[in-house]
């Protein structure tokens, strides 16, 4: 009963938050974080707060996915991106939105780790990739939805190319010292970008290379 009843203060939460959109607060309703955090931090993972993770990496809040996936608009055909797998939490939201998902992740590490999960829990439509993801992944593309769980400094051309028509890339946007959540949208039928932005958000830079080592 107090599982439950923290479940859906932490619905509540997100809701009240501004996610509103059906599809993102079933996802989790139906995918439990405390699948995906440490048995040390249990007793946290109702509530919207970054948890640590292996590899000294962390685990965004709730509320900063939630935020993410509201400016992403995923929808059930979308072959979706992700750049920076962590734990997999997030991965797994997205599989519960798009019809499928691509990966990627520097620290063996984790992508082992998240494989392990994803198998446990039965999740078959995520593709975990042990890669360095700052460049994309245009073997694969192009992709409806691309997520970046990091800050971007400069062009994001490269991730724009690798866009569907009408296609969406979402991470946050570093200028000097000011972070901003933002939306790049591939315009239909040209190669125009529509770009929004949607309040502060704090990320570590997107690094670039080390993949093979680590």
């Amino acid at each position: 009963m107090k599982n439950a009843e923290a479940k859906m203060s932490f619905l509540l939460g997100l809701r009240s938050g501004g996610l509103l959109d059906t599809a993102s607060l079933k996802a989790f309703e139906r995918v439990s974080r405390i699948d995906f955090v440490g048995h040390q931090y249990s007793d946290l993972a109702h509530e919207d707060v970054a948890l640590p993770i292996a590899c000294g990496q962390s685990q965004s809040s709730p509320g900063s996915l939630a935020r993410m996936f509201a400016a992403l608009g995923a929808s059930s055909g979308d072959r979706i991106l992700e750049i920076g797998t962590g734990s997999g939490y997030a991965s797994a939201l997205l599989s519960q939105i798009g019809l499928s998902v691509t990966t990627m992740e520097r620290y063996r590490t984790l992508v082992e780790a998240a494989r392990t999960r994803f198998a446990r829990l039965g999740i078959t439509n995520i593709n975990v990739i042990h890669a360095d993801g700052s460049r994309g992944l245009v073997e694969e593309g192009p992709f409806d939805r691309i997520i970046i769980h990091g800050s971007i400094e400069g062009e994001v051309d490269r991730f724009i190319e690798q866009l569907t028509p009408g296609g969406a890339l979402v991470g946050v946007l570093r200028v000097s010292h000011v972070a901003e959540l933002t939306r790049w949208r591939r315009a239909e039928g040209s190669r125009s970008v529509e770009m929004d932005h949607f309040g502060r958000l704090d990320m570590p830079l997107l690094a670039k290379g080390l993949s093979e080592i680590l």
